[in-house]
Formats: structure tokens, sequence, C-alpha cells
């Protein structure tokens, strides 16, 4: 069985394990997806072995292994059955609750003393500022539409202080100052401090002597703010405005306690004169479902259908009215493009790096490149960010210009304007073709003493950023170089590239010890790893363990992409020649990548 995680909106989340369904919350998407996979390691730590899991968004789905070191790869889809819903189910957000007051419709009055009724209220005591919030407050209906299950206490919570918050000024509070309530408003004045007034003599006393001392009053208790409560919907007869209520001041040694006020004549009001309600504050929007929640509920999840093999065989020659699932391969793959597809919030910066030369930086700058702008489409760019001289410009297809990032530095400000378009960007980088993104070659002039600092990357990556929605950004073979800094700082996520070589795998290791000695190390735990075969010779089965429990230690994920020949001559990138088994690999690598973003 494998575990899920269905994120139904941007705030909620049920993730079902085998022994229990956990309801999760957060302020924001990104939130939720840090919380789901906080359960998932958190599972896999108790269990102390891996758990394959399924996050479920309405667009994608994350087919995941987590580990109990915490770490998370990709894995392929399969068959095997989940806990909670089926996968296709709507996803729909459990309703809010909010918590349900009394009203004026259904108080208990059966513990109020019947002599209350036409006895004129006392002015209360003051209510300490901190309780007004959390106090409920008499006459509000609860959510209308609510349901009795499904609260969650996070969101229950905000409601609650939203509610208070958006009540008007308790009349308890208007009362207690020196100015006396009119005739015309005994009633609501009596009414709302009516906590005070209904309360026993000696209950009365205790909260005048309460309110005239200099220690802050304690929190009203439970059973004192359901007696506050049920008492404020009692109506009270208007009275005189310069009388005051006998039972405040009966406990207090020392003051002189007036003739008792009588009663008010005239009948005592019938339900129907109660006081008004408060004015109808504005809807809560987690009280009310979204037209995200209408769509979800309505909409019949669409069936994906096989257009591979003999079941898209099928498919095709019965025009749709016969459609298979899709095979285990074709399921992978329409995951594995969904994951590369998935949208982001803003520009990303992929940092590929590697001390050495040699360990295919270069070449595995333009593979993510080409696998980003094949599959999501064009704003890619590849960025050689060498201090001096690099050779992704040598290796993308040939332009008629031949300028470079030193050019575009030197006329910036073209790209700062107001007005600037991604047309003022084609006399500086490099399209190729039919993969769909740009390369943005570095210094080529062998004479030239220009030279990338780390200033100079921050205005490049400002401007670029602007044109650019992810950026595969290839590094030079100095940790120490202030532009290979502000690349690494910079990077929204660092990929590490080694061969299958002692000399390229030692260096990445050496730089993964670096970077964690001056303060990157969270830079290196999200990164991820990629092991290129440099050789068609079969690799030593126990080196590769190795390399992969070592950098599977350090980074986020592994991945490894076999032997091109294509890539040995050092020739530009045709991706025709690229063979399939190759592409896919890359892909897949890409996906991890985006994973991270």
């Amino acid at each position: 069985m494998i575990a899920q995680a269905r994120i139904t909106s941007d705030t909620t989340a049920t993730v079902h394990l085998a022994d229990e369904t956990v309801e999760v919350t957060g302020a924001d998407l990104p939130e939720i997806r840090n919380r789901v996979k906080q359960v998932f390691i958190t599972t896999a730590r108790t269990g102390e072995k891996a758990v394959d899991v399924v996050i479920v968004e309405p667009d994608v789905r994350h087919h995941l292994r987590v580990e109990p070191t915490g770490r998370i790869a990709g894995r392929a889809a399969d068959d095997q059955p989940l806990y909670g819903p089926p996968i296709d189910s709507p996803l729909i957000a459990p309703p809010v609750v909010e918590e349900e007051l009394p009203t004026d419709d259904t108080v208990d009055l059966s513990s109020i003393d019947p002599a209350m009724l036409t006895t004129v209220g006392a002015k209360p005591a003051p209510v300490p500022s901190s309780d007004t919030a959390s106090s409920p407050v008499a006459g509000e209906h609860a959510a209308i539409g609510a349901d009795e299950t499904g609260e969650l206490p996070a969101v229950r919570s905000r409601a609650r202080r939203r509610r208070a918050a958006a009540m008007p000024a308790a009349e308890g509070q208007s009362s207690s100052t020196d100015s006396a309530p009119s005739p015309h408003s005994a009633t609501s004045a009596a009414s709302a401090s009516s906590a005070t007034s209904a309360t026993s003599p000696s209950s009365a006393g205790h909260s005048h002597s309460a309110a005239s001392s200099s220690s802050p009053s304690p929190a009203p208790s439970a059973a004192s703010a359901e007696s506050a409560l049920s008492a404020s919907s009692a109506p009270a007869a208007p009275s005189d405005p310069s009388d005051s209520s006998a039972s405040s001041n009966s406990s207090v040694p020392g003051t002189p306690v007036p003739s008792p006020v009588p009663a008010a004549t005239g009948p005592i009001p019938s339900p129907a004169s109660k006081r008004p309600l408060p004015g109808r504050t504005a809807p809560e929007a987690e009280s009310r479902p979204t037209l995200q929640d209408l769509q979800s509920s309505t909409s019949k999840p669409e069936k994906i259908k096989a257009t591979r093999g003999i079941p898209g065989f099928i498919t095709r020659v019965t025009g749709g009215a016969i459609s298979p699932r899709p095979g285990t391969a074709e399921r992978r793959d329409t995951e594995r493009l969904e994951r590369v597809r998935q949208p982001l919030d803003g520009p990303r910066n992929i940092a590929v790096v590697n001390l050495k030369g040699g360990a295919h930086k270069t070449t595995a700058s333009l593979m993510i490149a080409a696998s980003l702008g094949v599959t999501r489409g064009g704003n890619v760019l590849a960025w050689d960010n060498n201090e001096t001289r690099g050779t992704l410009g040598w290796r993308g297809i040939p332009t008629d210009h031949h300028r470079t990032a030193v050019d575009l530095l030197q006329d910036i400000e073209k790209l700062r304007a107001p007005d600037a378009s991604n047309a003022d960007l084609d006399p500086y980088v490099r399209p190729q073709g039919e993969m769909r993104f740009d390369i943005l070659a570095s210094d080529e002039d062998p004479g030239s003493a220009a030279s990338i600092d780390g200033e100079a990357f921050a205005d490049l990556n400002d401007a670029l950023s602007r044109f650019y929605r992810i950026k595969v950004i290839d590094t030079g073979n100095n940790v120490r170089a202030s532009n290979w800094l502000a690349a690494v700082r910079n990077a929204d996520q660092l990929v590490i590239v080694s061969t299958v070589r002692e000399d390229t795998f030692n260096a990445a290791a050496w730089m993964i010890d670096e970077l964690r000695a001056t303060g990157l190390a969270e830079q290196v735990d999200h990164a991820v790893t990629i092991l290129s075969h440099s050789s068609k010779g079969k690799v030593d089965p126990t080196l590769r363990d190795r390399l992969l429990a070592h950098f599977g230690a350090h980074t986020r994920a592994v991945a490894e992409v076999p032997y091109e020949q294509q890539f040995v001559d050092g020739s530009h990138l045709d991706w025709t020649r690229v063979s399939p088994k190759t592409k896919e690999a890359w892909l897949d690598a890409t996906a991890l990548i985006i994973d991270g973003l």
C-alpha cells in the first residue's frame, strides 16, 4: 500500500497513512507542501524504512520515495493500492466549521430570576481589553451553512478572532463611561450590561470589587461567560437615565446604598420587541465555498486515454469509444512531463557546479536547458558564467553575431528601461532552434582582459530575470571567484555534476566540504547530484555504490545519465542525434531539479 497526500486547497491537505489520517493546514501552498513532506519523513523515521508516497494536487501527481534519512527521490508510477480515496477522486477541501454561539432565539432563560426582568440594569464593571476579543458576544448568529464536522482548530481560532474584531463595539464598554444612556437606548444598554445585572447581588458585588481594584482582573471562566451570554438575551424595561443599580455597590464597605429604584411601569416587552441584532458583517472566506470548490465538486476527472502500443491503437481505431488506460511506461512518462511542466512562482536559477574541468558541467547545462525548452517551451536561458572564458557558446548552435555577457553588461541600461522587451536581447543571446532555449556566452576574445565579477553577475541576473523564467548557469572552476560564489548563493537549485572517475568525483566531494565550511550547507542539502557515465565500458558496481552512498548522504537526490557518443567530440549539441535513452535519463534528472524549485 502507498501513503497518499491530497492537497485540497492552498491552505489544506489530507495525508492518508496506514494507521491514521492527518489533516494539515498552513498559510499558503509552499507551507502545505513542506508540512506534508514532514509528515512522510516522520512516518519513514518512525517505521525505520522507506515509504512510497504519492502527492495529489489539482494539476499534477508526485510519485516519491521518502527515506528515513529525510531524502526524497522520485520514483516510477505504479498500480499499487493507495491508502485513502482513489487517486482520481475530486479534490474537495474539508468544510470549515465555526464555533456556534447561542442566539436570542435559542438561549436558555430558565436560570434567570423573573424579578430581574423588570429591574433596571446597573452599569457593568469595565471589561479588560484583553478579554474583549475572546469573550462571547450575545446576539451573534453562528456561521450560516456551517457543518458540524471537519473543523480544523487552526482555522477555527483565526475565524473567532476575525469574528470578534468585526463585531460592533460592545455597548458594555460605552455604558461604563460617565455619559448616561438616553431612555431610547436604555433597553440596548441594559441588554449589553446584563452580564453584571442579571447575576445575584453577591456576584455583582464581586464584579464591582474586581473592577475597582488596582490589580488586573482574571479572565472570566467558561461558566461566567455562559451565564453572561444567557443573561444578555433577557430584555429589560427602560429606566430613567440617572438611575443606577443598588446591587452593584451593596458589598463595598463605606459606600452609601441608594434606595431601591422602583420598577418601571408598563408591560414587559414581548419576545418580538427584543433588541436588534448587530449589523451583518462581511462573509468570511473560510466559511463559504470558493469557485475552486465548486469546480472541483462538479467537474468529472478527465479519463486519461492510452496513446501508445496496443491500448493506443484501440483508442485510435474506435475513435475513443473504447479507451484503455495507458500502460505503466506511458503513465510514468506523463507523470514526469507533468513534473517538469509544473508552474513556478517566479524566475528561478539553476547553478551547475564542479571545480574540475571535464566534469560534464557544460554538457549538463546544455541538456538541462534543452530538456526544459523542449518540454516547457521558451523563456529558458543557458548562461556561461565563467569569469573569463568558457565553452558553452561553442557547444551551441552558431549565430551571426559573437556578442557575449561582457557586451550585454556594457549595454545593461537597455534592459533596465521600462519599455525593454525580449527583442532587445536578440543581439546578445544565441537561439537554439527546436530546443527552444537561448545561450548567453562568456567572453570569447583571447586578447580581452575583461572579466565578470560578483557585482557584474548581480547586474546581469537582475536584468535577465525580467525575460527568462529559468536560467541554467554554467560555472567555472574557481570556488573563490566572486561570480562563482554569487551564482551559488543566488541559486534556487544547485546541481552537482560529476563523471564516474576518481578525479572528478573527488573534486565534487571536496567542493561539498568547502561549501559546508563556508556557510552554504543549506544549498548542498537541497542540491541534486548528476553522475554522468563518460565511457561505454561497464561501471565498477562497488565504485558506483560508493558514489551513490556518498552523494546521497549530502544532497537531496542523485540521478545517473548514460554515456552519449555525441558528447565526446565537443561539437555543438544536435538534439536529433541524441539517443532516446539519453533524452529520457536527462528528462528524469530535470524532473528532480524542477521538484526543488
